[in-house]
């Protein structure tokens, strides 16, 4: 499970960064990444990729997970080569929901030797629905590269105002929703909610560019928890 993760990991890290207004955002937000701090040409990127890509196809069949593999290219794809990420607030939170749902749909069907189930399946798409709302915090702290490169984000088109109240708004109610939906006992239950609770409060008392950069990590550490409510349900699902 662990080398499908990172196998396709790898693949997404260098298409997402190795495109030009990719490295143009980079130099400004993320100048330690290998292409803007000169440790990888762009050429050496994409002759990386055409190997991890064909790996990571054969590795996935191999495992009898080939349709997450495919699904999570073609969304890549869509989302780096194709340049969904800039098109728009929807499409960009959509591509990313539905590609980290692609990750862990790899890695379950890894783990359970099957891509198929209702509760699989549901518990996918209920993951899209969380992630596709609440991902645009993303934006707050990478909002003067998105400027540069020409992105249309959340937080360029509706106002850093909208963006901070609409994540924290969401973010607290999937922290009820989700523990409900697999039955989660108390105190694990309210786990997802403390961390909400911390993250809103950094991301609308912060803004700053630190504290922006704090709420995504926050984010991050709540979806992980979010994603662990399955093996602490009550419910015989």
């Amino acid at each position: 499970m662990l080398a499908w993760l990172w196998l396709h990991l790898l693949v997404e890290v260098i298409s997402n960064q190795s495109l030009s207004g990719s490295i143009i955002e980079d130099t400004i937000n993320k100048p330690w990444r290998p292409l803007p701090a000169g440790r990888l040409t762009v050429a050496e990127a994409r002759n990386l990729i055409r190997v991890t890509v064909v790996v990571s196809l054969a590795f996935s069949s191999f495992l009898g997970n080939l349709l997450p593999s495919t699904t999570l290219m073609t969304l890549t794809w869509l989302y780096n080569d194709l340049d969904g990420s800039s098109t728009g607030p929807l499409m960009r939170n959509t591509l990313n929901a539905a590609g980290l749902a692609c990750f862990g749909w790899g890695a379950v069907s890894v783990l359970l030797a099957t891509t198929n189930g209702t509760v699989l399946r549901n518990w996918l798409l209920l993951i899209v629905a969380v992630i596709s709302t609440t991902i645009h915090i993303q934006d707050l702290a990478d909002e003067e590269g998105d400027k540069a490169r020409g992105r249309r984000t959340a937080a360029i088109i509706y106002g850093e105002n909208w963006t901070r109240w609409s994540v924290v708004v969401v973010v607290i109610f999937w922290s009820v929703v989700c523990p409900a939906y697999w039955r989660v006992p108390l105190p694990y239950a309210s786990a997802p909610l403390a961390i909400a609770l911390i993250m809103s409060a950094v991301v609308l008392l912060g803004r700053s560019q630190s504290s922006d950069e704090l709420g995504l990590r926050l984010w991050c550490f709540w979806v992980t928890v979010v994603f662990l409510l399955p093996p602490l349900s009550s419910n015989s699902r």
